[in-house]
């Protein structure tokens, strides 16, 4: 299964970048080494994977409980309608964005839900609208701030709302 995660500022770690940041575009040799690179590491981890006998020990149900909500956030010419999610299953908890959360989200999500549950952002899921940058990004600017249709303050409107469906899908936790 694969689940795109919060990776909105995430960059291939590419040589030769300019000055200012070490960013730089890759080529089609740059991507074979990309995609190589990736599948090593799928292998590591498969090579890594649980044995059958853990298999064995875990449960054959997880309970599974959603819960979503649409929302207006703050834009910078005007409200951006957005569709979040936030979705159980067993010990994890995932929390669904409409577009690409920042790496920033993913980190604070996790110390916001503590060890309530296993979370993970999940970008891109129920629409697009664009990069989904913190507070810090749209001010300092760069691509994606600037980019992004969201104003500075949608970060703690996002945190928010995903906090009260995290919530819902757990409760009593």
């Amino acid at each position: 299964m694969f689940v795109p995660g919060a990776g909105g500022d995430i960059r291939a770690n590419l040589p030769g970048g300019d000055q200012k940041d070490g960013f730089r575009s890759g080529d089609e040799a740059d991507l074979q080494w990309a995609g190589m690179e990736l599948g090593a590491a799928v292998m590591r981890a498969c090579a890594r994977a649980v044995v059958r006998e853990s298999l064995a020990r875990r449960p054959s149900v997880y309970p599974v409980r959603s819960a979503s909500v649409r929302v207006e956030l703050p834009g910078k010419t005007k409200p951006v309608p957005a569709e979040l999610q936030a979705i159980r299953v067993g010990a994890f908890l995932f929390l669904g964005m409409p577009g690409e959360p920042l790496v920033d989200y993913q980190f604070k999500l996790e110390t916001l839900m503590g060890p309530k549950a296993k979370t993970f952002v999940i970008g891109y899921a129920n629409g697009y609208i664009g990069y989904i940058p913190t507070e810090a990004v749209v001010k300092q600017g760069g691509y994606e701030g600037d980019t992004s249709p969201l104003a500075g303050d949608a970060e703690r409107a996002l945190l928010r709302e995903l906090e009260k469906l995290a919530s819902q899908a757990m409760p009593g936790k």
